[in-house]
């Protein structure tokens, strides 16, 4: 969730590069006026109702495509097409471990220079490629048994094995060069992407329609809506960043610096992200897993306002030079993202009929539980958001404290709630992911605390 399309940056005389990512950076800045509350709005609210409306479409096709899916798959194939969907976020995020933060931070010091935002991300797709494949190591036989412990034969489990590795296999590209849009304010490209993937894999899916939806066509239309961003994203690195461009070894140590801090938190918030899948696959049946997914269908309706945040927000938020305005805008984007998600929350409240008539006549019965799940997910967005924006000025939450400190909370709540049902899973998923989002937005305003201090 990020604002980036230019942002607030003022004129600043020197900014240390080489100093440590850990330290608060100390910034010798010229005095300049602050813009005006009325010029900011004049240039931001065009922008995101802009950006908002293309991405309501990318949304609706999305969505559309989620839930043709969920109304034309038995529960037996939706419960491995959400496990196979659900292993390949674990995947791409266990991959990433912070790599994509570090590009965020240290590309919002390079990216008007062409050479080393090129060598910035040449250095960053070698090293995560890396991760990638030692991460697929550990992950997939783990899918390969959920998938069998759920009702596959071993030949679907293998097909569904193989399409996760080539989705893998390309987002992994994507999301490394989609930080240099971010960065330059591409925003017209961003949007454009997103709308052809989004269009490409809802043809597949309706398409499968008129002969037969399987589970893995499914999650074919999930890998060809990544290749289309592939291939789009291959085209503008040729013409914008410099394809002959080397590994830069300083750059290299930067980002692993980040990510040796970072690489735990990300672990514990991807694990924690899924674990209502995890562990309803674990002690439940493949209808509660099929349920699980249903309903977190309907919660992408909350991924509008993620998308917004992490295309726009994030980056705008790194290259803020001026720390007067860091509290400013860090309270702003936390209270304005956590109003539009009460008014989400409240809808699902008001309408449970209305809106689970749209998964069909198969989880009709799920209407506290689609409550359980938007609360959830509002949690969860929040927790990244903050997280988000932590991250993206290298603000990185001690580890030693925070997960050992989470995962007793956990465990107590594992052993207080009945983990074989729907509610249960979520009601745990609710109450471990609230101290967190404190924790992070806590910790963020500690350290905007400390950098005016400095200053």
């Amino acid at each position: 969730m990020a604002l980036y399309a230019g942002g607030d940056i003022n004129v600043v005389e020197e900014v240390d590069i080489n100093s440590s990512l850990d330290s608060v950076p100390v910034v010798v800045a010229t005095p300049v006026p602050v813009r005006p509350q009325s010029a900011m709005l004049r240039r931001w609210v065009p922008l995101l109702v802009k950006f908002a409306s293309i991405q309501v479409v990318v949304q609706i096709l999305g969505f559309a495509s989620g839930i043709l899916v969920v109304r034309n798959l038995v529960k037996a194939e939706y419960a491995l097409y959400t496990l196979g969907n659900t292993m390949l976020a674990t995947i791409l995020l266990i991959a990433d471990s912070g790599v994509s933060s570090a590009l965020t931070s240290i590309g919002g010091r390079v990216w008007q220079d062409r050479g080393r935002l090129s060598q910035l991300m040449k250095t960053a797709l070698h090293l995560r490629r890396w991760m990638l494949g030692g991460t697929l190591v550990i992950v997939l036989p783990v899918l390969l048994w959920l998938l069998i412990q759920n009702g596959a034969t071993r030949g679907k489990a293998s097909w569904i094995v193989g399409i996760v590795v080539l989705g893998c296999g390309l987002e992994v590209v994507t999301r490394i060069y989609a930080v240099a849009l971010r960065l330059k304010s591409e925003v017209g490209q961003i949007q454009k992407q997103a709308l052809v993937a989004a269009a490409v894999k809802f043809a597949i899916v309706a398409l499968a329609l008129t002969v037969k939806l399987t589970v893995e066509v499914a999650l074919l239309a999930v890998a060809a809506g990544f290749a289309t961003q592939y291939w789009m994203l291959r085209r503008w690195h040729l013409h914008n960043l410099d394809v002959h461009a080397e590994r830069d070894i300083t750059m290299r140590h930067d980002i692993v610096a980040i990510v040796r801090k970072q690489a735990p938190l990300t672990i514990y918030y991807c694990l924690q992200a899924q674990i209502t899948v995890w562990l309803i696959s674990a002690f439940g049946n493949a209808t509660s897993v099929a349920d699980v997914g249903a309903l977190s269908r309907l919660a992408m309706v909350f991924t509008i306002i993620g998308s917004v945040t992490s295309e726009l927000v994030f980056p705008a938020f790194a290259r803020l030079q001026v720390p007067a305005l860091l509290r400013r805008r860090y309270v702003e984007i936390l209270v304005g993202f956590s109003a539009i998600s009460a008014v989400m929350v409240l809808a699902t409240i008001l309408f449970p009929h209305q809106i689970l008539a749209i998964l069909g006549s198969q989880y009709q019965h799920l209407e506290s539980e689609n409550v359980l799940m938007a609360i959830s997910t509002v949690l969860g967005a929040m927790a990244n958001l903050a997280w988000g924006l932590n991250t993206a000025r290298s603000w990185i939450l001690p580890a030693a404290q925070f997960i050992p400190a989470m995962l007793v909370t956990q465990v107590g709540l594992v052993w207080m709630l009945n983990l074989t049902t729907v509610k249960g899973v979520l009601y745990l998923s609710i109450f471990s992911i609230l101290p967190s989002v404190l924790w992070a937005i806590g910790f963020g305003l500690w350290r905007i605390q400390r950098l005016e201090r400095a200053v």
